[in-house]
């Protein structure tokens, strides 16, 4: 696959957030590729608080146990933006390291 591929870059990214099951689906490049998600690494821990306050966010709204659609749409807009700036870095990246 080539390294510089959308496809190679997504595997890249869904390796980091852990978002692949190499239990069933093993994949080689894991060995290189640490998921960003495991439990006391940064991610998870920002991606906990984060939880903690959409539903205290919620609970004030009156909507416990309850999703808010404007909350969602921040939140998957600011996950959209990562990726987003994620790719164009791995494509910096790729750039600058064959100069």
């Amino acid at each position: 696959m080539d390294k510089n591929s959308q496809e190679f870059k997504n595997l890249i990214y869904d390796l980091a957030n852990g978002s692949l099951d190499l239990e069933h689906f093993p994949v080689a490049e894991s060995k290189y590729v640490e998921n960003e998600y495991e439990e006391g690494k940064l991610c998870n821990r920002l991606y906990s608080e984060m939880r903690d306050a959409y539903d205290r966010i919620c609970a004030r709204l009156g909507k416990p146990d309850q999703e808010d659609r404007d909350v969602e749409i921040i939140i998957d807009s600011l996950l959209d933006i990562g990726k987003h700036l994620s790719m164009k870095m791995y494509d910096y990246g790729f750039f600058f390291s064959t100069l």
